[in-house]
């Protein structure tokens, strides 16, 4: 049969993040790989396993060790720190605006300062950058700086 792959052929998966089930890929161990893919992230919903993309988070919240991935679609609680998520997905355009904040470089439409408060606008949302965090944010959004390592 013409375009049918060669039955040897293993079926090509998307590449599932880590979320602490046995048997899950883990992205942070190729990072150069995982910044290039556009990674996976299984999240469940009574009962349901749906598969959403890092490019549809717009920003992930810290609950304890789990984190709240808010998509245009919902949020979805997932088991990874948010410590994780900065490491794995700074190469992919995600900065720390504050400690319990992770926000994507690529859904952020304009920055407001109002008396002396920094907070970014999504489009469905409106974040507080922490002081300490205001000049890596400014820095990623002008180019100017390499993600953050710690």
């Amino acid at each position: 049969m013409a375009g049918a792959p060669p039955a040897d052929a293993e079926p090509r998966r998307p590449k599932v993040a880590s979320t602490g089930s046995p048997g899950a890929t883990d992205p942070a161990a190729e990072p150069e790989a995982a910044a290039a893919e556009d990674e996976t992230i299984p999240v469940e919903l009574a009962g349901v396993t749906r598969f959403i993309t890092r490019s549809q988070v717009r920003y992930a919240e810290a609950q304890g060790d789990y984190a709240r991935l808010h998509t245009e679609a919902g949020s979805h609680l997932v088991r990874i720190p948010l410590t994780a998520l900065q490491e794995r997905w700074a190469s992919a355009g995600f900065v720390r605006i504050h400690r319990s904040t992770l926000v994507s470089l690529a859904h952020i439409r304009e920055v407001r300062t109002e008396r002396g408060r920094v907070s970014v606008v999504l489009k469905d949302a409106e974040l507080q950058v922490s002081r300490r965090q205001g000049r890596e944010l400014r820095a990623r959004l002008l180019g100017a700086a390499p993600p953050a390592t710690s």
